[in-house]
């Protein structure tokens, strides 16, 4: 029997926040963050009851849907399935093996290769997971925030029940601003170094000869290069490990002192985490990203269980960014039985106005 083949896959991450404002007794605002699940589980639910052409977000160049949102097998983690499609590019289809053509077809402006990407929320704290998107690069935190843009008015009757509600405690959210997505902050270099089975290579980066007193290693090659007019440069020292074994913990106690030192402008390290993918890390480093190691079907597809199990386990773990960033959003602000069942019906007036309007080029506009 064929052992089925494995992939390291890796996982977007973002923050959603609801933002919301109570007034004190000073008349001041208190602005605060935090995560309300019940109303994105409101928005996300209804926009599936929008049929799928009105559903999708569409620019110039990419497109992306939502096609499935349900609780998975966790209580406090919903998980989905997002559909991404990129306009209008050429794609063409060999035959591995021989490496002769199968199909040549150009791809129209309204025509785009259809990807399907999993995601897990966390109902916690706002914690999304996506998977990456290898194939169409839709996925982003702009994009994501436009597609909830679109639909912002599904939510409108909740919001106003729940201030109409809330009016006596003087708890505001905004529809304006009723939602942030953002990157997650960066891991501190040294923490990201705690991901890597072994170290390929090691940069230390020197910029331009300007300074007053130069590196002692590199001072000699300055003054040859500037002799030769050479006086906008960086220079950068590359350290290769030889070593068959990982030597992390080594590079990594080199590079604690040098950083302390402050000798060198900047630093990198590039090797192979646990997952098995190759990556160059940086002080400045700003991506956020998990990886796993996921079997692949016989199509090469991932199988879909595991990139689920995947995420969940970061939700699970102390891997988690957010797990105690964020208090919860108090239940007793919460729409409640009637309540939301009133709410539910005016979503679903909106709904049913979007889907007979016969539009069907560019963004639906649903009414208020």
């Amino acid at each position: 029997m064929k052992k089925a083949k494995e992939s390291t896959v890796k996982f977007k991450a973002f923050d959603i926040s609801t933002q919301y404002t109570i007034e004190e007794k000073s008349e001041e605002l208190l602005i605060l963050n935090t995560y309300n699940h019940q109303l994105f589980d409101f928005l996300f639910r209804n926009i599936l009851k929008l049929n799928k052409e009105k559903r999708k977000f569409k620019n110039d160049e990419v497109t992306l849907n939502l096609i499935e949102y349900k609780q998975s097998n966790h209580t406090h983690i919903m998980q989905g399935v997002f559909t991404t499609a990129r306009h209008g590019e050429l794609k063409q289809t060999i035959n591995i093996n021989t490496q002769e053509e199968i199909i040549e077809k150009e791809i129209q402006p309204v025509e785009g290769v259809k990807n399907e990407i999993r995601f897990t929320l966390d109902k916690r704290n706002g914690l999304i997971l996506i998977q990456e998107d290898k194939t169409n690069h839709v996925i982003s935190r702009n994009i994501l925030k436009s597609f909830i843009y679109q639909h912002r008015k599904l939510v409108y009757p909740y919001i106003d029940k729940i201030n109409n509600k809330n009016k006596n405690s003087k708890f505001c959210i905004s529809k304006r601003s009723f939602y942030s997505i953002a990157s997650l902050p960066p891991v501190d270099f040294f923490e990201k170094l705690k991901e890597f089975k072994s170290i390929k290579s090691a940069s230390l980066f020197i910029n331009s000869s300007e300074r007053d007193n130069p590196i002692d290693v590199v001072a000699a090659l300055e003054n040859e290069l500037n002799e030769n007019n050479l006086h906008d440069f960086n220079l950068e020292i590359k350290i290769k490990n030889k070593s068959p074994l990982g030597m992390v913990k080594t590079f990594k106690k080199y590079f604690e002192k040098i950083s302390e030192l402050q000798k060198y402008d900047s630093y990198a390290i590039e090797g192979k985490t646990e997952a098995g993918s190759t990556k160059k890390i940086t002080p400045d480093s700003y991506t956020r990203e998990f990886e796993s190691v996921v079997k692949r079907n016989g199509k090469g597809l991932f199988n879909e269980e595991q990139l689920i199990e995947a995420m969940q386990k970061v939700i699970n773990s102390e891997d988690n960014p957010l797990l105690d960033s964020k208090n919860t959003f108090d239940s007793n602000l919460l729409l409640k039985g009637d309540d939301l069942e009133i709410v539910q019906k005016e979503a679903e007036e909106l709904i049913e106005s979007a889907n007979n309007n016969k539009e069907a080029e560019g963004q639906v506009e649903l009414h208020s």
